[in-house]
């Protein structure tokens, strides 16, 4: 059989019949698989505003509505043509609901033409997580054809079962060729791929903020802490390792303080640990701890004596250790009468030089090694 028996005028409208009829099983799959990875994405990240794609350009407040909204026509889309590809194909029902499909995929070409000009970093959050690809011409053309599918659907006879083998496997011939056109144009297939043989360890794992902010907001900690909150905001985000720490200003107990969010870094089901750190408390105990010398302990062995007065104003004298007090830095001062048994602890007061002296010796407080700004978080 030659090339000019191939494409005879019957075996092309056949096959034309035939890419006709498998556009309305396609879409439907397309339109229901998007919505089913949306809501999976919104499941994991516990919020709307996870799964925009090109409803990023609205206002913040209009964001979640038109989600919901998208979400929703996709859906009712999918279902109806479903629905009406039997016996039901031929009504007027098959023929809105196959005209607003392919003006819904049309005005998806328009919208990510624009999200693209505006946020050229933005996915198009077609199908969840694994459309967070910038947009590329093939999101462009893939949008295109699926709305010139939609069209050639309208007024298109109610689908039935083929009746030969022959036009059975010409069905699935078409098929498989345009899924694999819509494979080569969508780059979820690569990060699907990507996803299903590799795992990344957490601690180069890119998770975008929003993402983080997104699992935030639907945790436990989040609900506990939200109402001693001042502002919604973070005022400072960091990434240490597997964790990003997010910081929000608060008032707790009269009292501005900051609380500390320690969210992990992973795609699904992050777990969130929290902590709340006053910063005025750390800066009083770190003074504390700096000028607290409030007794000196006598051991036994070298002592000196220090000049001192009794209540009677006769001179007294007091035991300290001689490695402790600089010779000639002692400034008189009141002490008990008579000797200090070893071991035993009294006020003395020094003189500037010698306070300085005395600030070098080892404290407790000095033992116990640099604070951490988050010394009161915890559980972080």
């Amino acid at each position: 059989m030659g090339v000019s028996g191939l494409f005879t005028a019957d075996r092309v409208s056949e096959l034309l019949t035939v890419a006709r009829d498998v556009q309305l099983p396609v879409l439907a799959v397309l339109l229901l698989g998007g919505c089913a990875a949306k809501a999976r994405r919104v499941i994991s990240g516990h919020s709307l505003a996870a799964a925009t794609g090109p409803t990023g350009m609205f206002p913040v407040r209009l964001r979640s509505p038109m989600a919901i909204a998208l979400f929703a026509l996709e859906f009712a889309l999918g279902a109806g043509l479903l629905l009406t590809a039997g016996r039901f194909g031929a009504g007027p029902l098959a023929v809105v609901i196959r005209s607003v499909t392919a003006v819904l995929f049309g005005t998806a070409v328009a919208a990510l033409h624009e999200l693209r000009d505006r946020q050229p970093d933005a996915g198009c959050g077609c199908f969840g997580d694994l459309s967070h690809t910038p947009v590329s011409w093939r999101a462009l053309v893939r949008s295109a054809l699926l709305c010139v599918a939609a069209i050639a659907t309208i007024g298109s006879a109610p689908l039935q079962a083929p009746e030969t083998a022959k036009h059975a496997g010409l069905v699935l011939t078409v098929l498989a060729v345009e899924l694999a056109v819509l494979a080569a144009l969508s780059p979820e297939i690569g990060e699907l791929m990507v996803r299903l043989g590799y795992s990344e360890p957490c601690e180069v794992r890119r998770l975008p903020v929003a993402r983080t902010l997104s699992a935030l907001r639907g945790s436990g900690h989040w609900r506990r802490y939200r109402r001693y909150l001042t502002s919604e905001e973070p005022v400072d985000v960091w990434r240490e390792g597997c964790w990003r720490y997010v910081v929000f200003p608060a008032m707790l107990a009269s009292r501005r303080v900051e609380v500390v969010f320690a969210v992990y870094l992973k795609p699904r089901r992050a777990p969130v640990r929290a902590g709340i750190f006053d910063a005025t408390a750390d800066r009083r105990a770190r003074e504390a701890a700096d000028g607290a010398v409030a007794a000196i302990t006598v051991p036994a062995p070298r002592e000196v004596a220090v000049s001192g007065f009794t209540p009677a104003g006769q001179p007294a004298s007091v035991q300290v250790p001689a490695s402790h007090v600089p010779p000639g830095q002692v400034r008189s001062g009141r002490a008990p009468a008579g000797q200090v048994p070893a071991g035993h602890a009294v006020p003395v007061v020094l003189s500037a030089q010698a306070h300085g002296a005395a600030r070098r010796l080892p404290h407790p407080a000095a033992q116990r090694g640099p604070r951490s700004r988050h010394r009161h978080s915890a559980d972080l």
